[in-house]
């Protein structure tokens, strides 16, 4: 238990500041860790969680159906598994997430960690859909497709976006509803690449009770954005038998939900977008060519962030502004040596790895105002996997006691954070998440007090 404490203690910090769902249990099956994604999600509040067992939070759950419980019952790892439930507010979700066992140093089970995202927004969950998104540059190339994207929002033909993944292709698209007649009305986004083919169909058209084994009346997203708009992420990895089924529904304007023979009329904004360039996708196979010409009366292409230099230091000093409040109060300016050390770099992840190199670096500054370096992304994800140990478990340090290897990290953190307040505790104890006589008495055991005591004498 110490060690998958430590684990958490070690983590807490960056998962807090993920927008997806994680969630940390023991090898018993009792939460030790929930962001506030999760909470946000499940209208819980977090602290209500801790100490309680998948099953007691969540009663409607079989043993079976809890990829955290299998994870410590058969040591197995989960990837992209899908579901779909009812929200907080009755929105149906998709959602799809990963599971994985953490192992001791000894190689035994400590716990289990899931990672989620939601794959669509459900009814209830569109405030501020009239709120224009900013999509800031100073690039020409990128100007002239933010213009184009504006008169074809404006419009209610389809639209097609090509871009490398990390351009921004959904904040294009949101941007296109917004700009929209139907703005004040849902807009649905759905990655046909996260969801497996079988389950893609019936998300789509939506299923009726007795299609298949266990299917049930449930609305697919063709329904859920009725008078809306459907954005479809990914297009090239639909298979292309759905595609054939989706191109009827453009021509015309109907479709059936799986087992039904009732036609409902689809009344829908269609956006869709890929990563690979469109004529390449056709000559793969992986678009049809009559679906193409249907899809992109309004084209838009994003320049990759290599192509456009003059955006990065733009866009970097906005991360900052973004999300320094909440990572690091401390920072309020990017120095000119950062923003040229960005420059170098290549950004194959585009503008979502920018968007992770500046929170990371928030994460790992000190208490200056301006952040002068930056921390890259390595190099490959061979550099990144070798963090990882065989298992995929994060390794710990190693040829020290456990405890004193708390000892140490607890110390270095409360010492980070300290120094990052300018010596103001209560602010230490709220970023810890601990009263303030717990943060003393820590203090004062690790011999921080004393340290402090001196420096003030």
């Amino acid at each position: 238990m110490e060690e998958l404490n430590w684990l958490v203690l070690c983590m807490k910090h960056v998962l807090d500041s993920l927008t997806q769902p994680v969630t940390i249990v023991d090898r018993d099956g009792y939460f030790v860790y929930y962001n506030r994604a999760s909470a946000r999600m499940d209208g819980v509040d977090p602290d209500n969680i801790l100490g309680h067992h998948v099953l007691e939070v969540s009663p409607w759950l079989q043993m079976e159906d809890s990829t955290l419980l299998r994870c410590l019952s058969e040591q197995s790892r989960f990837t992209d598994h899908y579901q779909a439930y009812n929200g907080v507010a009755g929105e149906q979700l998709h959602y799809m997430h990963s599971a994985m066992p953490l192992y001791g140093r000894s190689g035994d089970i400590i716990g289990a960690i899931e990672i989620g995202r939601v794959l669509t927004a459900g009814p209830g969950k569109h405030d501020n859909q009239r709120e224009v998104p900013e999509i800031i540059s100073d690039d020409p190339a990128m100007r002239r497709q933010i213009e184009a994207v504006d008169i074809y929002g404006a419009s209610e033909l389809p639209v097609l976006i090509y871009g490398e993944t990390g351009t921004g292709k959904e904040l294009f698209a949101r941007r296109a509803h917004a700009m929209s007649p139907r703005a004040g009305r849902s807009m649905l986004c759905l990655n046909c690449a996260a969801i497996p083919e079988n389950l893609l169909e019936s998300t789509l058209f939506g299923t009726t009770r007795g299609a298949f084994t266990g299917a049930e009346n449930r609305k697919g997203l063709l329904a859920l954005a009725d008078g809306g708009t459907l954005f479809l992420d990914e297009l090239n990895s639909m298979p292309i038998t759905l595609q054939s089924k989706l191109l009827r529904v453009l021509q015309d304007g109907y479709y059936r939900p799986l087992g039904s023979q009732e036609p409902l009329k689809a009344d829908i904004r269609l956006i869709t977008a890929m990563n690979q360039p469109p004529f390449d996708a056709v000559r793969d196979g992986n678009l049809r060519e009559d679906l193409y010409y249907r899809i992109s009366v309004g084209f838009i292409v994003i320049p990759p962030l290599r192509n456009r230099m003059n955006d990065i230091g733009l866009i970097a000093r906005r991360f900052v502004s973004r999300y320094g409040p909440a990572l690091n109060p401390a920072v309020t300016h990017l120095g000119e040596t950062a923003i040229r050390q960005l420059e170098q770099h290549d950004w194959p992840g585009n503008v979502r790895e920018l968007e992770n190199v500046i929170r990371r670096s928030l994460l790992l500054a000190g208490h200056e105002a301006t952040m002068e370096t930056v921390t890259l992304m390595p190099d490959s994800l061979s550099d990144l996997a070798s963090g990882l140990d065989n298992r995929g478990a994060l390794p710990l340090p190693a040829a020290r006691p456990l405890r004193e290897s708390l000892a140490s990290y607890e110390t270095q953190l409360i010492r980070t954070a300290v120094q990052r307040h300018n010596h103001n505790l209560s602010a230490v104890a709220r970023e810890l998440a601990l009263p303030r006589t717990t943060l003393l008495s820590r203090m004062q055991k690790l011999g921080i007090i004393r340290e402090e005591q001196a420096q003030a004498s």
